[in-house]
């Protein structure tokens, strides 16, 4: 009974459990990432725009983005190390987020722990910042047009041109935000990939550590196998993919910013 539960736990197996490995350290760490991204990027902005100076806005949209993003991306490190620890190493199955991260800080050290760093910043900074820089510059530009188009869009409600504009702006910051992060979703993906490979030649020792792939060595392999042109490789299913969740969300985050008081994005 106890070798077939273990079997069934382990990913490479099969079992429908295994199809949930790994989930609550994602919905925890992407659902903190992402309120930490919107939240920061918000907070910053005026913060910036003082230091800076009001005809600056722009540079003080990309200095906030980037904050946001390496924030972001530096709280969300520790749940994917054990969102990966609870996929390869079967004796993570049983393990909590809360007894989880502990016991890697415990057997591998915080750094190990943190050693993905530098390939979730590759990812978040330049996704934060082709989403929500493009959405504001997009809408900013948008709401702009249509201010001078009054007499051919007389029939349309302010309510209703709120929403076109947010779609509109939501879909082109999809389309900025996946093109440009592509390459850092390449690198990270090869990070963790090359930490699981080394696990997997472990034999399966309970207990041994996945540590991920070094930064440069990850970005090297990358280019060696293909060039520049490797780093865009999946670009266009992640158009679609990718896109779809960002256009959601970014409309989802006009909304409540709207229901909370604040301006519409770009009406401001």
């Amino acid at each position: 009974m106890g070798a077939t539960l273990q079997i069934c736990r382990d990913p490479e197996e099969g079992g429908a459990g295994a199809l949930l490995n790994g989930l609550g350290p994602t919905i925890l760490g992407y659902g903190i990432e992402g309120a930490m991204k919107f939240g920061a990027y918000e907070v910053c902005k005026p913060v910036f725009a003082a230091l800076l100076g009001s005809d600056r806005k722009l540079l003080s949209f990309i200095m906030a983005s980037f904050l946001a993003g390496a924030i972001a991306a530096v709280l969300l490190v520790p749940m994917e190390s054990l969102r990966i620890k609870q996929v390869t190493d079967p004796s993570y199955a049983d393990n909590t987020i809360v007894t989880g991260l502990p016991r890697i800080l415990r057997e591998d050290g915080f750094w190990i722990t943190m050693s993905g760093v530098w390939a979730m910043l590759a990812k978040q900074v330049p996704y934060t910042f082709g989403k929500q820089v493009s959405f504001d510059v997009v809408a900013k530009f948008l709401y702009s047009v249509t201010s001078t188009w009054k007499d051919q869009l007389r029939h349309v409600s302010a309510d209703q041109l709120k929403w076109i504009v947010s779609l509109l702006s939501a879909f082109s910051a999809s389309i900025v935000a996946c093109l440009c992060s592509q390459p850092g979703d390449m690198i990270l993906t090869e990070t963790y990939n090359t930490g699981q490979t080394k696990q997997k030649r472990k034999a399966k020792k309970v207990g041994s550590s996945t540590t991920p792939g070094k930064f440069g060595t990850v970005v090297h392999n990358i280019y060696n196998r293909g060039g520049p042109s490797e780093f865009f490789r999946g670009t266009q299913a992640r158009l679609v993919h990718v896109g779809m969740i960002i256009t959601s969300q970014l409309m989802v985050y006009d909304l409540v910013k709207q229901m909370l008081g604040l301006p519409a994005t770009g009406s401001h």
